[in-house]
């Protein structure tokens, strides 16, 4: 008898199941998941610029995406990439520093979603070392800092 209880509860869950609607039969369902993907999988174009500067002329920035190295500016130098929207972390490194003052290790995390994005990579004297700083930048100011 016990046996026969369960078996009839089964039952009316498959009928309940049957009557359900498949979410992702449904356009807008699909829709939204096609929208979700193609966001998420959206390129992105990212420029750097280095300005001109005397006091850090010999030096060779290096660039870096995730600690991966993307790029090596020298001064009033630029680089352009395109990356697949995200969070990514943007960081700076000096191979050698030659000079009474160190270069430091700068990164900054950036959420990059929009088609575009420009950075102007700066020194900031610092009083123990200074760094090559990532500041975001409007299109207008990089256009006018790769003219210089």
């Amino acid at each position: 008898f016990l046996n026969l209880a369960f078996l009839g509860g089964c039952s009316s869950i498959v009928d309940k199941a049957k009557n359900m609607e498949d979410p992702l039969k449904s356009d807008q369902a699909n829709e939204e998941v096609v929208a979700a993907v193609a966001a998420s999988t959206k390129e992105v174009a990212v420029y750097f610029v280095r300005p001109p500067l005397i006091l850090t002329a010999a030096q060779v920035v290096e660039l870096y995406v995730d600690d991966k190295e993307v790029a090596k500016l020298q001064n009033a130098g630029n680089f352009e990439t395109k990356i697949t929207s995200g969070n990514y972390e943007i960081s700076t490194k000096v191979g050698l520093s030659l000079g009474l003052q160190g270069v430091c290790k700068f990164s900054e995390d950036f959420n990059l979603t929009n088609e575009s994005y420009y950075f102007k990579v700066d020194y900031d004297v610092g009083l123990l070392c200074g760094e090559y700083e990532i500041v975001e930048i409007s299109e207008s100011e990089y256009s006018a800092l790769s003219a210089e």
